[in-house]
């Protein structure tokens, strides 16, 4: 089998995914052909490196960004190295790109399986009805798919895509090396070294508006204010984006810039997993997040979930009892998340280490194995869609027209 998949460019956690996808197809004599759009893209400007991989990995615009290429170039592009390489089988991100859809349509016309991949749920914002109708004509590309959890499979059905065609594991990162980092910098005597001398919570993610910051800063201002003196926790904020200016304003506003640290965008590379290791919880506060993936970063670095209940990952990360990995809360509601940071705060030590091995050991299911084994089961799907026999329309009977009854005046 020769499957070939498109994303926008390659991060870590993407790399992750196509070594286990790669790996597993090699076992059976198959072969991963990975495109990437572009070398680097703005919103994400991630740094990796590029050794032997199991996988073919093809750049279509080297050396360029993704927001400087236009929609039919990135389709066109993609399109030439479809017919240059012949795949057997494709995996397509989404429904809304402009490769995704050629992608797509490109498997169609040569009668290919197609699977879809997508981390869309129904509460990531507001659904418009005629934008769902294109949705569903859309969707009609697409053999099988494969998401992240229960909610993306329940909006791909209501979408119209039969549950039985559906897998589950999109969305992992590299578990093992989340933890094993951790593990090396809670024993480094020097991990410390420029970060809060006492347990903080941390929340990694784009500034932008929908992922809530000025709420969690308020929250958080809210929770400082009732915590007994000398035991307050502070808040790191790793990342950076097009709302900085909002979010600086609002530490300003409520009086917080002590205790609030903002170490900006931190690559994998230069130390994200020791901001990991040195937090007391972890927290994502997002309006919409169609799943959240530093959460599994943070569950595989053992720290407690506070995680927005619109965020696709809550349901599978944040299990039942109440409290076992963490908590999830409403983002509109900041007395809710004031009360869960408190929550979290006034824990005891091991405690939250026993909540955060068992967040620990939650996600490790939810890894770049468990990503290959769905695909392949999504491939399987989609196979047996393409050999299943398809009714053919009945023809209409060429000849005399059937009489019509007399209609009397």
């Amino acid at each position: 089998m020769r499957l070939a998949v498109c994303f926008t460019n390659f991060g870590p956690y993407h790399l992750a995914r196509l070594r286990a996808l790669a790996e597993r197809l090699g076992a059976s004599g198959g072969r991963l052909t990975a495109y990437e759009v572009a070398s680097q893209e703005q919103t994400y400007p991630w740094r990796r490196s590029r050794g032997h991989e199991p996988f073919d990995w093809i750049t279509l615009f080297p050396g360029r960004t993704l927001e400087s290429l236009s929609a039919p170039e990135c389709a066109h592009a993609l399109e030439q190295a479809l017919d240059r390489d012949r795949p057997d089988v494709l995996g397509v991100v989404g429904y809304a790109r402009p490769e995704s859809m050629a992608s797509a349509r490109w498997g169609r016309k040569r009668g290919l399986p197609v699977v879809l991949m997508s981390e869309s749920q129904a509460v990531d914002r507001p659904r418009v009805w005629w934008k769902e109708a294109v949705k569903r004509r859309r969707l009609r590309l697409f053999d099988s798919a494969l998401v992240g959890g229960p909610a993306h499979r329940a909006y791909l059905e209501q979408l119209g895509m039969p549950g039985d065609r559906i897998s589950l594991g999109y969305n992992a990162v590299d578990n093992a090396a989340f933890a094993r980092a951790a593990r090396a910098w809670r024993g480094c005597d020097q991990a410390r070294d420029g970060l809060p001398g006492s347990p903080y919570f941390l929340s990694v993610c784009r500034f932008a508006p929908e992922k809530n910051l000025p709420r969690l800063i308020e929250a958080f201002a809210r929770y400082r204010a009732s915590a007994r003196a000398g035991s307050a926790w502070d808040l790191v904020l790793c990342g950076d984006g097009p709302a900085a200016a909002v979010v600086e304003q609002a530490i300003a506003q409520h009086g917080v810039s002590e205790c609030v640290h903002r170490p900006g965008f931190v690559q994998v590379d230069d130390g994200l997993p020791r901001w990991y290791a040195g937090a007391g919880g972890f927290v994502l506060a997002s309006l919409s997040e169609p799943w959240g993936l530093v959460a599994n970063e943070a569950a595989a670095s053992g720290l407690p979930l506070l995680i927005s209940n619109r965020a696709g990952c809550a349901a599978t990360l944040v299990i039942e009892p109440a409290g076992a990995t963490g908590a999830c809360f409403d983002p509109l509601d900041v007395d809710e998340m004031t009360h869960r940071l408190a929550w979290l705060a006034g824990l005891g030590a091991s405690d939250r280490a026993a909540m955060g091995l068992r967040a620990a050991e939650v996600v490790a299911s939810w890894g770049p194995d468990r990503f290959a084994a769905g695909m392949i089961e999504a491939i399987e799907h989609a196979l047996l869609v393409r050999q299943a026999p398809r009714l053919r329309p009945r023809k209409r009977r060429v000849g005399r027209p059937r009489s019509q009854p007399e209609v009397k005046p």
